[in-house]
């Protein structure tokens, strides 16, 4: 009985305690903290795009509460390696989304050629209520392709990554990659998964199992592999057009179908038959009308 009720003791404090608590972190408090605004952050990224020029993204934001908001009009300036007037590559100033690019310059391509690896440095400039930042990142230069196979009715996607070692390109393992289908509103994966990892020949792939999904006039869909955000070899994309889509007929123009909201030559056939209906009507009445009132002026003469 005794062991009872010193259970009872303690499960009453325990409650107590937790009373304490809740009521230690009231309203007030909780707003208080979700309004600490932390200082501003600057990140850059690496980005080699489709057959275009290599750029480098910046981005400043702070955290407000629990979200990151972005941080707009941030003076950055980006260098190769130092932060030294000759290896300025170029400047930029964030926008509303707190992103700012600056592309590689002509000047930069001889280091492009000769280098594995390329070292880049952010700094922003101090400005009033905001004091000087600074980021930095090392890439390796690497190069991505897709290519396609197509044997016994099965069709494969498959992606491969190189990366560059002296005179030498050597495969990367262990990546992961996307392989999807180009849409207007994103990239649609070619098969089961959202990822597909590289073997140790550099080479990830996958079935085609989008067989019925739309393309252009002659069926030519555009595949596109991915690597995102990568500590190492950044953010690469590459494309390849093949004829494995279905086949779309164009469409007629929108406006010259017979619709409400077409030209007047292309107006619908029952609101054509309605209007010259009412108007012939209307001229009809009033010529006969005139012709009334002409006979009764000659009655009355």
């Amino acid at each position: 009985m005794k062991q009872l009720n010193n259970m009872k003791v303690y499960k009453y404090i325990k409650l107590f305690i937790s009373l304490v608590v809740l009521l230690g972190t009231s309203p007030a408090t909780l707003q208080a903290q979700n309004s600490l605004v932390s200082t501003t952050q600057l990140s850059i990224s690496y980005f080699l795009p489709v057959n275009k020029v290599p750029y480098l993204e910046v981005n400043t934001r702070k955290k407000v509460g629990r979200k990151f908001t972005p941080v707009k009009n941030i003076r950055v300036d980006v260098y190769f390696n130092e932060a030294e007037p000759n290896n300025l590559l170029g400047k930029t100033i964030t926008d509303s989304t707190g992103k700012g690019r600056v592309g590689l310059p002509p000047s930069f391509k001889n280091n492009w050629d000769s280098l594995n690896e390329f070292k880049f440095l952010a700094q922003s400039e101090p400005s009033s209520g905001q004091e000087a930042l600074s980021a930095d990142i090392t890439i390796k230069k690497a190069i991505l392709t897709v290519d396609t196979t197509s044997a016994n009715g099965t069709r494969m996607v498959t992606a491969e990554l190189k990366e560059k070692n002296g005179n030498d390109w050597v495969p990367v393992k262990d990546i992961d990659m996307k392989l999807g289908v180009k849409r207007m509103d994103g990239n649609l994966s070619v098969g089961d998964k959202d990822f597909y990892t590289s073997d140790s020949t550099g080479v990830s792939s996958t079935e085609f199992k989008r067989d019925s999904i739309p393309g252009d006039q002659k069926g030519v869909i555009t595949l596109v592999a991915e690597v995102d955000d990568n500590d190492t070899y950044g953010n690469l994309v590459t494309e390849k057009n093949v004829d494995w889509g279905k086949a779309i007929a164009p469409q007629k123009n929108f406006f010259a179908q017979r619709t409400l909201w077409s030209i007047r030559s292309e107006a619908p056939i029952w609101l054509l038959f309605a209007v010259w209906s009412i108007v012939i009507g209307i001229w009809g009445t009033i010529i006969y009308l005139a012709f009334q009132i002409l006979k009764i002026k000659k009655l009355g003469a």
